[in-house]
């Protein structure tokens, strides 16, 4: 339906494409199977393993909510080749015809990162939902090769709290999209068990130019985006 490949993304609008419009319009969220490429997540596993970390914490001021996680920074190549993948016109094209967002896409604010099973590490319920940063649609890829235990998503109705959806478990490569209003939150369980949970996640945004995005980074760190963007297609 929708895959994230070296050489751009892959679209069809088949009957799997209406059935999961169908169900993102029921239930404001959707699994993708295999969302990224093998050739891509073959080379996950190393990226992860090499790749910096720093102890990222966040709520809001009254205590209501608050989520800690390891990040990883956006100078690895890990977070370079997301970057890429998902910001990419094609993409922000499609995914607003399947969601039937009435305004356009211009950016994909995302981050790798891991959650470590024991509790300390989980992401309590929130909304995300800001006019300033006009965030649209969330969407989270599962980098974990290794099945994890915990580490649930789950999106409700704010103002009743009935769970609209859970996901529970995905493959290495799938990926979930759910939207962000304010009528709505979301949160991941802790993870439990002995293996970690890996993910990339961010925002699908109206706001910002992922253009200008590229051109800052280049300015800061040299030629890396353009050896990450070679490198994809090798």
């Amino acid at each position: 339906m929708i895959r994230l490949t070296a050489r751009g993304p892959v679209v069809v609008r088949d009957d799997e494409w209406t059935a999961q419009q169908r169900e993102f319009a029921r239930r404001h969220c959707v699994v993708f199977r295999s969302f990224v490429d093998e050739s891509i997540l073959e080379r996950v596993p190393r990226m992860l393993e090499t790749s910096r970390y720093f102890t990222r914490e966040h709520g809001d001021e009254k205590g209501g909510y608050f989520a800690r996680d390891l990040a990883i920074h956006a100078t690895e190549p890990l977070a370079g080749m997301f970057f890429l993948l998902l910001n990419q016109p094609r993409l922000f094209e499609a995914m607003a015809e399947f969601t039937g967002c009435g305004t356009p896409i211009h950016y994909f604010e995302g981050q790798p990162f891991k959650m470590l099973p024991g509790g300390e590490y989980s992401d309590s319920w929130h909304s995300d939902s800001t006019r300033a940063l006009k965030r649209r649609y969330g969407l989270s890829i599962n980098l974990s090769r290794e099945p994890f235990d915990g580490g649930s998503f789950r999106i409700r109705n704010r103002k009743t709290g009935e769970v609209l959806r859970e996901v529970t478990t995905s493959r290495f490569g799938d990926a979930h999209l759910f939207r962000i209003h304010g009528s709505l939150q979301h949160m991941v369980s802790a993870v439990r068990g002995e293996a970690p949970r890996y993910s990339y996640a961010g925002w699908f945004t109206g706001m910002g130019d992922y253009r200008e995005v590229i051109r800052d980074h280049v300015a800061q760190r040299g030629m890396d985006l353009h050896l990450t963007s070679r490198s994809l297609r090798n």
